[in-house]
């Protein structure tokens, strides 16, 4: 809830929304909560097997967008040359 905090700030935002920001953000904890309740289900679903290639493709992707941010890093400070 401290997100909903920041994203509030009462000088730059009306309390209309300020509600707005807290529902969605009520919203996004209540999918997660569904989505972790049915970790279990979807386990049975997929197995061990395909538990691990999805695994290794969210690290995949972990990996591109932790070298991206590296690497915009670099260009920011002028280190490298914009490609």
């Amino acid at each position: 809830m401290l997100a909903v905090v920041i994203l509030t700030d009462n000088d730059r935002f009306s309390v209309a929304h300020q509600v707005m920001t807290s529902a969605l953000m009520a919203l996004v904890l209540a999918v997660t909560l569904v989505i972790l309740l049915a970790a279990g289900p979807i386990m049975r679903v997929i197995g061990q097997t395909g538990a691990a290639v999805i695994s290794r493709v969210m690290g995949m992707i972990l990996a591109a967008v932790a070298v991206d941010a590296v690497l915009k890093g670099l260009v920011g400070i002028g280190v490298i040359d914009a490609f």
